[in-house]
């Protein structure tokens, strides 16, 4: 036979298990974070959330630029923290080789360009 105990202790997870519940859906209703809300999510400073797009996430892929706001792709920032902080060297070679290529192409006089 269950004893009362247990059957409050069964209440008392089930009830748990519910405020979990609610709590992930809320979490994963939205998407699309701000600066400010992607700073609250992962616990940085806003500055610091400036000096990631700067220096690490890529644009198109963790962050879009849309009627003046930036938005960071919540799917593509929680990739990048389970995949850890190595990534960042690939994002950065990424970067270089972006920028390499544009400073290549304005070298590029203007008539010779096809």
């Amino acid at each position: 036979m269950i004893e009362m105990e247990n059957i409050n202790l069964i209440k008392q997870i089930a009830h748990d298990i519910e405020l979990i519940k609610q709590s992930l859906m809320k979490q994963t209703e939205k998407r699309w974070l701000t600066v400010k809300e992607l700073a609250q999510y992962l616990g940085y400073s806003k500055d610091h959330i400036y000096h990631l797009k700067e220096e690490t996430f890529l644009e198109d892929i963790h962050f879009f630029k849309k009627t003046g706001k930036i938005l960071f792709d919540r799917v593509a920032i929680d990739s990048w923290v389970l995949e850890g902080y190595n990534s960042n060297d690939i994002n950065k070679s990424r970067r270089q080789i972006v920028d390499n290529i544009l400073s290549s192409i304005k070298k590029i006089p203007k008539n010779s360009r096809t």
